[in-house]
């Protein structure tokens, strides 16, 4: 490769908020995805700033007359959201990221961390009290929580207290702080070279005085705290310190980007060198990011195409699998292969002629077409997501029918079929990748998803689903053996039927001693068991709580460009964690069910429970509670768990009994749940 000049430019950081805008200079980047930096991340690098620490060199590529943002896209993102005004912007939009967070600076703070100078803090969707100034990375505690949200109830009415996710960006106040205002406000007043009263006045017009904070005094107000607070310092700080700051930035030319060489490995790329420190882009977003330098004209379709649920990412991985996949399935891409692909103008062609355009895009329909049909029965948008981001060869399948029958009609039975086959293995299944592979050539069929393609006795490929009544009794009585052991044999009375179902589902192969076979059944009955009792994947909870999250967080995406680290959903333990962890003489049983998928319930963060996290679930429930799936057969165990039974002792072996059946009852009927809806 012949030598490549390389430029170097300095940009102050008022320069770099524009670079997101579509005028600009520097445009957002076709080889970068959206953006994914926590809060904490963004408080700590305008304390840099602040403070006049380097926040390091940005990289661009030139690409004709106009400058690319090569590396530096959650610094650039970062730095516009201070200058980000919402009471002034038409549009809640910076680049790719949406829904955006508004950043605040304590002027007056009277705690802070060791490592902080100056207190920034981020309020979010999710979020929009902030999170905690020791703690930034945790969110606040549930008094402080419950304080703030009745505030908004005060100041922006009982809509927003019920649904504070549908709070707009101005009306989201930091709690955990003192005298905050918003840093876009400061960084205008020492911009246009206003004073104080400016500043003081415009915090006035978009700020009530009725607003409080965590470190205010019980005499004091919002307008007071403002005009006996020196904001001389801080602006003298923005105008002689950060304002004139200069950010480093490296031009690289546009050959750099995609080296055509064919001897030069994935990892020697430019753009793969400079993901290996910060936030890394690995996978799909490289391949995404080499897609939009190949094919940069179809950029803005291919981000709304995935609907708000599937990154765009993904999206270009997917469709550019189905058309690798015209004979046989193609299980995956790496690095290497997509590099060489997107060189090829005969496959660049057959993508553009996929994504189509904005009046006629066949992927895009399909893609409508396969979430609505994973959205069978109110099945909630975050767990479809989830199942997309982790099944993605489920969901390719899918597509490809959807595509072989083009203008099938598919009524609720044929949605509840595909379900069925989907979600089961992707929830009580080890390898659907193997069906995948399997019937790829055969869904031209029209009774493709029937039990023809999908056999259910394999157990190598899924588990056999027994009945709720016999899986409740089974787990009633091992329960009250002190070993804690769920295992089934062929010979234990109270699994003797449950044996002889997965004996029956489960084929003995011929090479297998009688030893060896019941190993098999016993090893995969465990993993079915931890499947269903673990609460690695909440996904079965929140369909059991379905109407309660559609209803109370139907607008949120857990999927948004803010990597939100907390959902605006705590996941609660029924019978309270505290009675439990770090108390002593606490039967074993009692430790071991504590963190089982049925003491688990998704709870707004401002629901009546902030009052008392402590209540036992007696005091919770009086009755049957649909919101949190508490039915009747349950809640005769969560009754008898009152104040008097907080501590379940090693010697209290009737309340031993009454704490794992609760959370075993419960856990059977989410089970019975998933079952009636999409199995049986």
């Amino acid at each position: 490769m012949s030598y490549m000049k390389t430029d170097y430019k300095q940009y102050l950081i008022s320069e770099v908020a524009n670079w997101l805008v579509p005028e600009s200079e520097v445009q957002l980047p076709v080889v970068q995805r959206g953006f994914v930096w926590k809060v904490s991340q963004i408080e700590r690098l305008w304390d840099s700033l602040f403070r006049g620490y380097p926040i390091g060199a940005m990289m661009l590529s030139r690409e004709g007359q106009n400058l690319m943002l090569l590396d530096g896209q959650q610094r650039a993102t970062s730095i516009a959201l201070g200058f980000y005004n919402p009471w002034k912007e038409e549009k809640n939009q910076i680049g790719n990221a949406n829904n955006l967070p508004v950043v605040w600076i304590d002027v007056n703070p009277r705690k802070k961390t060791d490592t902080q100078e100056y207190v920034f803090r981020v309020v979010t969707r999710s979020h929009p009290w902030g999170y905690q100034i020791q703690h930034n990375e945790s969110i606040l505690s549930v008094p402080a929580r419950r304080d703030a949200s009745a505030q908004y109830y005060e100041l922006f009415g009982q809509s927003v207290y019920t649904n504070y996710t549908k709070l707009l960006p101005t009306q989201r106040l930091p709690y955990d702080a003192t005298c905050p205002i918003p840093l876009c406000l400061l960084l205008e007043t020492a911009y246009n070279g206003h004073d104080t009263g400016w500043l003081i006045d415009k915090c006035k017009e978009y700020i009530p005085n009725e607003y409080r904070t965590l470190g205010m005094v019980e005499d004091e107000n919002y307008y007071s705290m403002l005009e006996t607070t020196d904001l001389l310092p801080i602006i003298k700080t923005v105008k002689e310190k950060v304002l004139p700051m200069k950010i480093p930035a490296i031009v690289f030319p546009e050959e750099l980007l995609l080296d055509k060489s064919d001897t030069s490995p994935d990892e020697s790329t430019l753009f793969v060198r400079l993901n290996s420190q910060g936030t890394k882009i690995e996978g799909e977003e490289l391949m995404y990011s080499m897609f939009k330098a190949a094919c940069p004209e179809v950029k803005n379709l291919v981000d709304c195409l995935g609907m708000n649920i599937i990154p765009p990412s993904r999206v270009i991985t997917l469709t550019s699998r189905l058309i690798l996949s015209s004979e046989n399935f193609v299980s995956g891409l790496s690095l290497a292969q997509f590099r060489k692909y997107v060189q090829d103008e005969s496959f660049i062609n057959k993508i553009r002629e996929l994504i189509g355009d904005e009046i006629n895009s066949p992927i895009k329909h399909k893609i409508e077409c396969a979430i609505w049909i994973l959205k069978y029965s109110n099945v909630p948008d975050v767990v479809v997501k989830k199942y997309i981001r982790e099944s993605p060869n489920g969901f390719m399948l899918l597509l490809h029918w959807l595509l072989e029958n083009d203008g099938v009609q598919i009524d609720e039975n044929k949605r509840k079929e595909i379900c069925s086959r989907l979600y089961r293995n992707h929830w009580f299944g080890n390898d659907f990748d193997f069906y995948v592979r399997e019937n790829w050539n055969n869904v031209s069929e029209p009774d493709f998803w029937s039990d023809k393609y999908f056999v259910n006795n394999d157990w190598i490929r899924q588990h056999p689903l027994i009945s709720p009544e016999q899986l409740l009794s089974f787990l009633k009585q091992r329960a009250q053996s002190p070993s804690e052991n769920h295992d089934i044999s062929p010979n234990a009375p109270e699994c003797s039927d449950i044996w002889q179902i997965w004996e029956a589902s489960l084929p003995r192969p011929d090479n297998l001693t009688d030893e060896q076979y019941q190993g098999r059944i016993m090893d995969a009955w465990r993993n079915f068991l931890w499947k269903l009792l673990s609460t690695r994947d909440k996904s079965l909870i929140l369909l059991a709580q379905r109407d309660y999250i559609n209803r109370t967080f139907k607008d949120f995406n857990q999927l948004e460009d803010l990597e939100d680290t907390n959902t605006p959903w705590d996941w609660d333990h029924i019978y309270p964690n505290s009675w439990v962890y770090g108390q002593w003489y606490i039967d074993p049983r009692t430790r071991a069910w504590e963190n089982r998928v049925g003491n688990f319930r998704a709870m707004s963060l401002t629901d009546n429970r902030s009052e008392n996290c402590y209540k036992s679930p007696a005091e919770r429930f009086d009755a049957p509670n649909t919101d949190y799936f508490i039915c009747e057969n349950d809640l005769k165990y969560w009754s008898l768990l009152d104040e008097a039974h907080k501590y379940i002792k090693e010697d209290n072996a009737e309340y031993v009994l009454i704490h794992a059946k609760a959370i075993i009852t419960r856990t059977i009927n989410i089970y019975k749940n998933f079952l009636e809806e999409f199995v049986f």
